[in-house]
């Protein structure tokens, strides 16, 4: 069975900060099966049984843990941290790693055998800033595992550094040796990143520069060298513009990334070689694209619409990489987020 998660900015109470949606077999309608309350969910992860959420609370940072049995989510654990707010969730083996965006820190925190949180948690402060008016301090915004779960990449957004880690049998974090960090361009701000499923290329989001920076990755030594650095935007585009999220098609043909304001998504196809074609624009049919995911055969694409309060859902065509208009457009609040999970 297939749902769909989605996480919303929420009041102060955090009332239906988490919405379940099922997926009909034919994958053209999904339908509200829950919901549960949350603070302020900028990002969600399900992983065996386990949906992980991160947020803010009224006192600091927030990441809910519930457990899920095919037809409700009920509320197993809670960790609130002082300051700023968590807004990416990665685990790699039995240890959770947060973003925390505004304290410019990562959380690493253990799991137990069933994936529930447990012990202590632990951080990794930054320091730095960037020209650009948000880049007054550090701003981490994700942390991506590598498809071996070797290594950590941690992009902040407000120092323009990307942190290469590497992660010991025990979840612990060391720099890389070989590379401790890599710079991306002065005043980008690093966002959100995916690599290829055998690690040898990461595809980077900047949001303030509205770029894809793509590096060529020794999967031995984690090493990146950048290759290519593309627009994911029109060059006349709103002065709001955002770029957001970032994915590969199914098949890595093709590439996505979405930005906001200009309210787009930057098609590229993959060359053989790892680059970059020029982008082709496509709608998005919402405003506001903080994020999107692919039904687990890369046949669909759920958008959000964080400004009109809404996913949408749209058939894609594998052998072009397009999609078309929505087949099934859904109510979520300031929809931050929408998970696609195979249960």
């Amino acid at each position: 069975m297939q749902y769909i998660f989605t996480g919303s900015y929420t009041n102060p109470d955090g009332k239906d900060g988490v919405r379940c949606f099922a997926v009909s077999p034919d994958g053209n309608k999904i339908t509200q099966l829950c919901t549960t309350d949350a603070y302020s969910p900028t990002y969600v992860l399900y992983r065996d049984g386990l949906l992980y959420t991160s947020g803010r609370s009224e006192t600091g940072c927030c990441i809910h843990t519930f457990s899920f049995d095919g037809h409700s989510l009920t509320p197993v654990h809670r960790i609130d941290a002082p300051g700023g707010s968590t807004c990416h969730i990665s685990v790699v083996g039995h240890t959770l790693y947060a973003s925390n965006y505004f304290n410019g820190e990562l959380l690493c925190c253990p799991l137990n055998a069933d994936g529930i949180p447990t012990g202590k948690v632990t951080t990794i402060a930054y320091t730095g800033g960037g020209p650009h008016p948000r880049q007054d301090k550090p701003h981490i915004h994700s942390a991506f595992p590598s498809p071996d779960n070797r290594f950590l990449l941690v992009c902040d957004l407000g120092s323009d550094r990307i942190y290469n880690y590497c992660i010991d049998t025990t979840g612990n974090l060391t720099p890389n040796a070989m590379q401790p960090e890599q710079t991306a361009p002065s005043g980008s701000g690093p966002r959100h990143l995916t690599y290829n499923r055998d690690g040898t290329r990461v595809y980077v989001i900047t949001e303030l520069s509205a770029q894809v920076l793509v590096y060529a990755r020794d999967p031995q030594t984690g090493v990146l060298t950048e290759r290519q650095v593309i627009d994911c935007a029109p060059v006349v585009r709103p002065d709001d513009t955002l770029s957001a999220d970032i994915h590969l098609s199914h098949d890595e043909h093709f590439l996505y990334a979405s930005s906001r304001g200009v309210d787009c998504m930057a098609l590229y196809h993959v060359q053989e070689n790892g680059m970059l074609s020029d982008p082709f624009y496509l709608p998005v049919f919402t405003s506001g694209p903080r994020h999107f995911s692919f039904q687990p055969d890369g046949t669909q694409i759920a958008i959000t619409g964080q400004y009109t309060n809404t996913v949408v859902l749209c058939p894609v065509d594998r052998e072009t990489g397009l999609y078309t208009q929505p087949v099934c457009e859904v109510c979520v609040p300031q929809a931050t987020c929408a998970q696609w999970a195979e249960v």
